[in-house]
């Protein structure tokens, strides 16, 4: 068989081998992967900034798309700092000021505790297909994994972050290796590294996350995980002002 046909062969099989699936499907076996009913978890935020590293840390709750608390608990500067979403408000909680504080819409898309991750990164579990379009664009390999690379359109009816996202899915168990999120005039706003994940039940759950804030000059964070208990029991009362300022 001549060259010029087995490759003409390879083209037409990658092509089937595309359209085998939907892009709609994809995105909804990633969400199956990170979005949850209800989570617990303690976190380590690790941010560098012009080189130097500091630490947080603090433990999260949340339950649906609409409820989540996080508390910070070291260093010392920072413990007993806690942030409450109920829907679409924020509430932040200072001891220096001893009462809570609730964020505007904007201030919740702002810096997490000097992070690359914003208040909304750090307690995102909405289904992304019910935000955005999905479209599938080729296929691509990353750390040597053959992934899917899909785009994300906002749709017009909805809020985010990010208007675009581009996410490079593992084609093995749907888990995103990677991810950018863009403004809508296609700036690079911030790039995305799963440098480790978990399975918990039938979920590829990211846990070790390197997000770089490509607005800001030398900087990186990683978000790691430990402690993740996916369908755990929550009090209801965790998602009050009156448990964020008890």
């Amino acid at each position: 068989m001549k060259p010029i046909i087995l490759i003409i062969l390879a083209v037409l099989t990658a092509a089937a081998e595309i359209k085998a699936i939907s892009a709609e499907e994809i995105l909804s076996k990633v969400d199956r992967n990170v979005v949850t009913s209800s989570i617990r978890y303690k976190a380590k935020l690790d941010i560098s900034i012009s080189g130097k590293v500091m630490s947080k840390q603090f433990q999260g709750y949340s339950t649906g798309n609409d409820k989540a608390y996080m508390e910070f608990t070291s260093p010392s500067s920072d413990s007993g700092k806690r942030f409450l979403r109920v829907k679409d408000t924020f509430w932040m909680y200072l001891p220096s000021v001893g009462k809570a504080t609730k964020l505007s819409g904007a201030a919740t898309r702002s810096s997490l505790m000097g992070s690359d991750f914003s208040y909304d990164d750090a307690i995102e579990n909405e289904k992304l297909s019910d935000l955005y379009f999905v479209t599938l664009e080729k296929e691509e390999k990353v750390n040597g994994s053959p992934c899917y690379v899909i785009k994300l359109t906002l749709k017009p009816d909805k809020s985010a972050s990010y208007f675009i996202r581009k996410i490079w899915v593992d084609k093995s168990n749907f888990s995103y290796l990677k991810a950018e999120f863009y403004s809508k005039s296609m700036t690079l706003l911030k790039t995305v590294q799963v440098l480790e994940f978990k399975q918990i039940g039938a979920q590829y759950y990211p846990t070790h996350i390197k997000m770089e804030n490509k607005l800001r000059k030398d900087t990186w964070t990683e978000f790691k995980l430990t402690d993740v208990q996916i369908g755990a029991s929550i009090p209801a009362e965790v998602f009050t002002v009156k448990y964020l300022e008890r």
